[in-house]
């Protein structure tokens, strides 16, 4: 008879800590040098545990990109509709008030962060099911700022909506991906003036969208 499952195994908490140990782990050493026993290690418990909750380290993986992602975007969903809900909202505060939290956290070096270098190198060498990690929350995440921008921005259409929310996307990623590269070249260059420089090019780039 085959033995009964640990019920502290295929508990919450238990995947809870297996996606924490994954998210660390493959952070700091990557896919290739992470180990299904190295992240049971340091999550605590039963090799088997990963495979109850996840099928195996290649599903295991997918799903720490997107709780993280989740996690994010819910926060940003909560800051749109803040600033959407004040009384004569600007393009400038919902940019600011996206872009430089995000900032902040790839100064502090910050779990998102991490996350987000690490998808993005794996994007390139298509190791990443994009399409189960984003589904569809990336497109909800696209719609609702689009129809914010919408909202500030008299004239906007749709479809350059959205085209703007790639734009500002790609404009808060790069800093992401080399802010030291950025201190490098310019000295002493803080989270402030990195923000206003987005959010100027930014705001200025949507509206000149509409004009043309």
């Amino acid at each position: 008879m085959a033995k009964d499952k640990d019920p502290k195994d295929i508990s919450p908490d238990t995947c809870r800590r297996l996606l924490d140990a994954a998210e660390k782990l493959f952070c700091e050493r990557g896919y290739e040098g992470t180990s299904v026993r190295d992240i049971t290690a340091e999550a605590e418990c039963n090799i088997a545990a990963v495979n109850y909750h996840f099928g195996g380290k290649e599903k295991l993986y997918q799903e720490m990109f997107r709780r993280r992602l989740v996690r994010n975007l819910d926060g940003y969903f909560q800051i749109i509709e803040k600033v959407c809900s004040e009384e004569n909202p600007t393009l400038e505060t919902l940019l600011r008030e996206i872009i430089r939290p995000i900032l902040e956290s790839a100064e502090q070096q910050d779990p998102w962060t991490r996350v987000v270098r690490l998808m993005v190198r794996e994007s390139l060498h298509h190791r990443l099911d994009m399409e189960h990690i984003l589904e569809d929350i990336k497109t909800l995440f696209v719609e609702r700022l689009a129809r914010a921008f919408r909202q500030m921005v008299p004239g906007m259409d749709e479809r350059s909506a959205q085209r703007a929310v790639f734009s500002v996307d790609s404009l808060i990623l790069h800093p992401i991906m080399f802010l030291e590269f950025y201190r490098y070249i310019l000295p002493g260059l803080g989270v402030d003036e990195i923000a206003e420089q987005i959010v100027r090019f930014g705001a200025a780039g949507i509206r000149a969208s509409v004009r043309e």
